[in-house]
């Protein structure tokens, strides 16, 4: 394995190179103080993670306190935060790889701002049955403020010693909401149309590249993540050939990356969206320039698995493996392949530098091993 696809290099759109075509997953480690504070125990998670792949990212990082959607959720919201951010880039960075800092919004899935008092925000105010705390609709002042926003959380990345950052226009975020028509239902300029519902999420991507640019920092990286559509029984917010089209408007705008987000146990890395006979990395390769590196992921527990992910994408994240054996990598470059764990036991749950929230929230009743579960972890 140690001559395959996945561990050759990969060249960004903006001419960085990386020494492979691997990714450390944005993942919520949860373990932030409440207030988005960086903790020993994340440095020490991402430090043990630092060799997983090219591009090492980090969970979503709110840009606002109103957009936090999790206790225990990174923040990048005020310029205290940037001390320990340094601390966590400076680990991030440790092998030799490219630390990434995502930023997001909640909007309407911010219950961690909502448990702190906070007003919640949407596209438009609403009722959404799974929510159970106030959403209000965001004015058109607050738009022009968190467009901003995005722009100084960009710049504190920028300080910390980050390479680059991660706009989380994926996972039901506001940047999502936004494009989403079940939730978007303005009739300004932020909503409508297509075109205006991509509106505010090309916005964010313009004013964060303005604040690169104005940084004078060509190699600073700036990838975009998104959910290929967004489909829930008869809830329809937006399908495949939708979310497309507003790719391509981002590709015009420009990107180093793009990172396909396959959340959940019904999506594989090689999964085809309804209608269509192509994969989904298939279709997003077919309108990215081939100097934009595409990456996809879910479902990728072993060397096979992530080899067989590149027969249609550029790159492929590493999510869980990474959870369970943070020397993935180090294994397949050494040429041990077979020794790469990929089953989870109790005992190995508090072994591999997992904070201690993430480690618990995997031993709960309803937890995440319901929702996003680790192979061979049982009750």
């Amino acid at each position: 394995m140690t001559e395959s696809k996945v561990l050759s290099s990969l060249t960004l759109a903006n001419g960085v190179t990386l020494p492979n075509r691997l990714m450390l997953a944005p993942m919520c480690d949860i373990g932030s103080t409440p207030d988005g504070q960086v903790t020993q125990e994340q440095v020490d998670y991402l430090r043990a993670r630092a060799g997983i792949g090219g591009l090492i990212v980090t969970g979503y990082a709110f840009v606002q306190p109103n957009g936090s959607s999790i206790p225990g959720q990174l923040g990048d919201s005020k310029d205290s935060d940037i001390d320990g951010l340094r601390k966590l880039a400076t680990a991030m960075k440790s092998r030799g790889n490219k630390a990434i800092l995502q930023i997001c919004h909640g909007g309407r899935e911010a219950a961690g701002a909502a448990q702190q008092g906070l007003r919640v925000v949407a596209p438009t105010k609403m009722t959404f049955p799974w929510i159970n705390y106030p959403v209000e609709e965001i004015t058109t002042d607050e738009i022009t403020t968190l467009i901003s926003d995005f722009g100084k959380a960009t710049q504190r990345a920028i300080d910390a010693g980050f390479d680059g950052i991660e706009i989380h226009n994926c996972n039901h975020d506001l940047l999502q909401q936004f494009f989403s028509a079940y939730s978007n239902h303005r009739t300004d300029e932020w909503g409508g149309s297509l075109e205006k519902r991509a509106a505010f999420p090309l916005a964010v991507l313009k004013e964060v590249r303005r604040v690169i640019a104005a940084a004078n920092k060509p190699d600073f990286i700036l990838g975009w993540r998104i959910s290929p559509e967004e489909i829930h029984g008869e809830n329809v917010g937006y399908v495949v050939d939708d979310m497309l089209k507003e790719t391509k408007l981002v590709l015009a705008e420009g990107i180093d990356y793009l990172n396909i987000s396959l959340t959940g146990t019904q999506y594989r890395f090689d999964s085809k969206p309804a209608g269509h006979d192509q994969t989904f990395a298939q279709l997003f390769k077919a309108i990215t320039p081939d100097t934009v590196p595409v990456f996809i992921g879910s479902q990728v527990h072993t060397p096979e698995d992530a080899e067989a992910a590149l027969a249609d994408a550029d790159g492929v994240y590493l999510a869980r493996a990474a959870l369970i054996d943070p020397e993935f990598t180090d294994k397949l470059k050494a040429g041990k392949a077979e020794e790469i764990v990929t089953t989870m036991s109790k005992d190995r749950l508090n072994n591999v530098q997992l904070p201690k929230a993430l480690a618990y929230g995997y031993t709960m009743p309803h937890g995440l091993q319901e929702q996003i579960p680790l192979p061979g972890l049982t009750d």
